[in-house]
């Protein structure tokens, strides 16, 4: 232990006579080891931490495939039937995201983000109200009590918090129903859902019953204790091929697609964090190998004083410990500039994510982050130092600085000269292949957005709205309404066209369904 604390001291003593040369460390390893510390942040907090549920790893989306191409929605009559026939889930339930125009007493009406669910939802998260109670199985039949959950976030901005709440009444969509339940903030899927209303009246629907139309829910499940997803995907593959037998116009080819709620959630971000982070990999090696350059042409003005530290007993594991721990200092200095750099980064990804990134914001630099950031300050540290240190302290190196003749100076010999050439050569290598890359994304990115859509989208504005049903509960009321406002948007001065559409181009909406075009059987 003493032995180190002097090689610590010593080394303390000479980046201190050297402060550009310590700076200038920092700052690369800094660089390196930021950009990699807030990219493993956001990795940890999208795909490594669990969800916020009981046995996370065991819920389950099912998707509906079609001809090869998930679909995503399930109509309401195969939910049924996977449901009753299904045995590799304690339960299936059905969820989907929707917004409502909520009005609570006293304060302004607003468009609230939530979801329509059946009464079985919570059970399958494994989450109960933290006020209240779970829906019941009457408040999700066809007729039955108007009932709905809120959420956490709800709770505070429109309650203040009060543990009073339950039995109060709120306006969804037209609907006055009771808040029988207040839900733990872990809830969160579907993403942002504040409100959470019974499937109820829609069991009933016609526009629903029908097998054929798939009107955006998914379906949750939870696995068995000890079912594997291999059994699973058996057990429902069996389900659909009875269905298809049963009803050929509607379920021909249609089978179903298993996905762990976490993958589900975090969709393609995945592929996409790993290769950012692989990149920052790469910016760090490049890095070290900079500072392992740097630390090889700094060590060849002190060949003289190892070899009289050699002459005078010390033996090379001592002379590279000694220069192995002057580069880990450099590596966890440069750590604690990397922290710095680690919070701007991962502040301006935030920033720039898009807003229904999931988990994204959920990102900080907690303690595996720090963790992290400390391994990469000593690797860092260690591998841009241990090739310096062996190359300087060798046999070849002692001799060539005793033979070392006023003429050469301290150039070094042609060795080390190789040495350092071979450092630079690894350099452009990495920094060859990381421009590639970028340049191949940047390429892709700009065909991408010179790929012709077949309109302008500058030119186009959207508005999102729904009816309630309690004011236009028949298919002719919504007509007229949505032709009024149709012939309204028209007549404002500088619109030439207006339309109305259940899904806009690229908005990522899943939902799929059946249409008849007029005078054809």
């Amino acid at each position: 232990m003493s032995t180190f604390l002097q090689n610590v001291l010593y080394a303390l003593r000479l980046l201190r006579k050297s402060p550009g040369y310590t700076v200038v460390v920092m700052l690369v390893l800094g660089m390196g080891i930021g950009a990699n510390t807030a990219l493993f942040s956001l990795v940890d907090s999208v795909l490594l931490h669990p969800l916020p549920y009981p046995q996370a790893d065991r819920l389950m989306v099912l998707l509906e495939r079609d001809h090869e191409r998930v679909t995503g929605a399930a109509s309401l009559p195969n939910y049924l039937d996977w449901r009753a026939s299904q045995r590799s889930f304690t339960d299936l339930a059905l969820v989907r995201g929707d917004q409502f125009n909520l009005s609570t007493p006293g304060q302004t009406p607003v468009r609230a983000s939530g979801a329509t669910i059946t009464a079985n939802y919570l059970d399958i998260l494994g989450i109960q109200p933290v006020l209240g109670r779970n829906l019941s199985e009457a408040e999700d039949t066809p007729g039955g009590p108007a009932a709905v959950l809120v959420g956490d976030a709800l709770w505070h901005e429109r309650f203040n918090a009060n543990p009073g709440v339950i039995g109060t009444r709120i306006i969804l969509d037209g609907v006055s129903r009771e808040i029988v339940g207040v839900l733990p903030p872990t809830v969160d899927y579907p993403r942002r859902a504040s409100v959470f209303v019974p499937l109820g009246n829609l069991r009933a629907d016609r526009d629903y019953v029908n097998r054929g139309a798939h009107m955006g829910f998914r379906t949750l499940g939870r696995l068995k204790p000890g079912v594997t997803l291999a059994q699973a995907r058996e057990d429902l593959d069996n389900i659909a091929a009875e269905l298809e037998r049963r009803y050929p116009d509607d379920d021909t080819a249609r089978r179903l697609e298993i996905r762990p709620l976490l993958d589900y959630t975090v969709g393609d971000y995945r592929r996409n964090l790993y290769v950012l982070l692989g990149a920052a990999g790469c910016i760090l090696l490049i890095a070290c190998t900079n500072v392992a350059n740097l630390q090889l042409a700094r060590a060849t003005t002190r060949r003289k004083e190892l070899v009289v530290r050699a002459a005078l007993g010390a033996s090379r594991r001592r002379l590279m410990g000694q220069m192995l721990t002057e580069s880990t200092v450099l590596g966890l200095l440069g750590g604690l500039v990397g922290l710095i750099v680690a919070f701007w980064v991962l502040d301006g990804i935030i920033a720039l994510s898009p807003a229904g990134a999931p988990r994204f914001r959920e990102a900080r630099l907690n303690f595996p982050a720090l963790a992290f950031a400390a391994a990469m300050a000593l690797g860092s540290g260690w591998l841009s130092g241990l090739w310096p240190a062996w190359r300087i302290t060798g046999n070849a190196a002692m001799a060539a600085a005793l033979r070392e003749s006023s003429a050469r100076g301290s150039g070094g010999d042609v060795g080390q000269g190789r040495v350092r050439l071979g450092l630079v050569v690894v350099q452009i290598a990495l920094a060859v292949v990381m421009l590639t890359g970028a340049g191949l994304l940047l390429r892709s990115f700009w065909r991408a957005r010179g790929e012709p859509l077949g309109f302008r989208p500058d030119r186009l504005l959207t508005a999102w709205f729904s009816l309630p049903r309690a004011r236009y509960d028949t298919p002719e009321k919504q007509a007229v309404f949505l032709a009024q406002l149709v012939e309204g948007v028209r007549a404002i001065p500088g619109v030439s066209a207006a339309a109305v559409s259940t899904t806009a181009p690229f908005s990522g909406d899943e939902s799929d369904g059946s249409f008849h075009v007029t005078g054809t059987p």
